[in-house]
C-alpha cells in the first residue's frame, strides 16, 4: 500500500510540475468548428480509416461511411442490432461493432470499391470486356517492371473478360519516370503504346533522355510525330491527372492494382483470374 501511494504520490507531483510549466509558458488551445455534417440517423461512435480518408460513424440503426475528402456520406451499413461502440481493423477490412449490455461481438467485413475513371488514358485489349484491371504504374519501379508481364499474361489469357488501363503514377525519386510516361503516351498517339511500356519496363534500369527515345525507334515510331506528342502539354497534364486521382484513392506506392475499383492484394495470375470470376459471377 505504502509503495502504491508513494508511487502516486510522484505522479501527481509530475502532473503539476507539467501543468505549472504549461502555464508558465502560455500554453492555450485554439480550436474552430471546421465543418457540421447532416447526419439521416443519431450517431453514437466513430473510427478512421488508417489513411484519414474515411470515417465510418455508428448510428442507432446503420453505419454511415463518411468520405473526409469528398467532404459526404458514400454509403450506408443497415444494422439489425443496437451497438453503441465500433473499431476498425489495421487494414481497413473489419469493423467490430460491441454492444454495451450485450455479451456479442459482431464483425463487418468491409471493401473499398473506387469509381476510377478510364478519362483519355489508352486502354489495352478491348474497350467494351466487363472487367478493367487499373494498374498505377511508375516506368523506373523495378517492382512495376515484374507486375507488367503478368498483366500481359492476364490479357492474353482472358482476352474476351479483361482490358488494362495504366494510370502512370511517377515517383519523385525517378528522375526519368515522367519523361518515360510522356513517351508512352506519346506513342499511344500512333497506336504503340503497348509497345513502348513493354519496352520501357524492360529496359527500367537505364532510362534517360536518349534511351528513351532510342525505345521509342524501336517501338517503330514516327520519330517527328513522337516528337511533337511528347512535348504537348496535353499528355503532360494527363499525366497530373493521373497522379492527382491516385493521391485521392491514398495510393502511396506503385504497383498499385484494381480490378473493377478493388484493391488486388494476389497479383499472381491465379489470384488475378479468380477475382475475374468473381466479376463475372456478379454481372450475371
Amino acid at each position: 500500500m505504502k509503495t502504491f501511494r508513494y508511487r502516486l504520490f510522484i505522479v501527481l507531483c509530475a502532473f503539476i510540475t507539467l501543468f505549472c510549466g504549461l502555464s508558465d509558458a502560455g500554453a492555450k488551445i485554439e480550436w474552430s468548428i471546421l465543418k457540421n455534417v447532416p447526419l439521416e440517423d443519431t450517431p453514437r461512435d466513430v473510427a478512421i480509416s488508417q489513411e484519414g480518408t474515411t470515417a465510418y460513424i455508428l448510428c442507432s440503426k446503420s453505419v454511415q461511411v463518411y468520405s473526409i475528402t469528398e467532404n459526404k456520406v458514400t454509403s450506408v451499413i443497415p444494422l439489425t442490432g443496437e451497438f453503441s461502440q465500433l473499431a476498425l481493423s489495421p487494414d481497413g477490412e473489419q469493423l467490430f461493432l460491441t454492444q454495451a449490455t450485450g455479451k456479442q461481438l459482431s464483425i463487418i467485413h468491409i471493401s473499398q470499391v473506387y469509381d476510377i475513371p478510364k478519362g483519355t488514358s489508352p486502354v489495352m485489349g478491348k474497350a467494351t470486356t466487363p472487367v478493367t484491371v487499373f494498374a498505377f504504374l511508375d516506368y523506373q519501379c523495378p517492382y512495376c517492371s515484374r507486375i507488367y508481364p503478368v498483366l500481359e499474361q492476364l490479357l492474353k489469357q482472358r482476352p474476351n473478360d479483361v482490358n488494362l488501363v495504366i494510370k502512370h503514377f511517377p515517383l519523385p525519386m525517378h528522375r526519368f519516370a515522367e519523361k518515360a510516361s510522356l513517351a508512352a503516351l506519346a506513342g499511344a498517339r500512333q497506336n504503340k503504346y503497348q509497345e513502348m511500356s513493354k519496352e520501357l519496363f524492360s529496359n527500367f534500369q537505364n532510362l534517360n533522355d536518349e534511351t528513351i527515345k532510342q525505345h521509342a525507334q524501336t517501338a517503330g515510331m514516327d520519330m517527328t510525330k513522337f516528337n511533337a506528342a511528347y512535348n504537348d502539354p496535353a499528355i503532360k497534364k494527363q499525366i497530373e491527372e493521373d497522379r492527382q486521382l491516385g493521391m485521392n484513392m491514398s495510393v502511396r506506392g506503385v504497383p498499385a492494382i484494381f480490378l473493377n475499383g478493388r484493391v488486388v492484394k494476389d497479383r499472381s495470375i491465379q489470384g488475378l483470374s479468380q477475382m475475374i470470376d468473381e466479376e463475372l459471377k456478379k454481372a450475371k
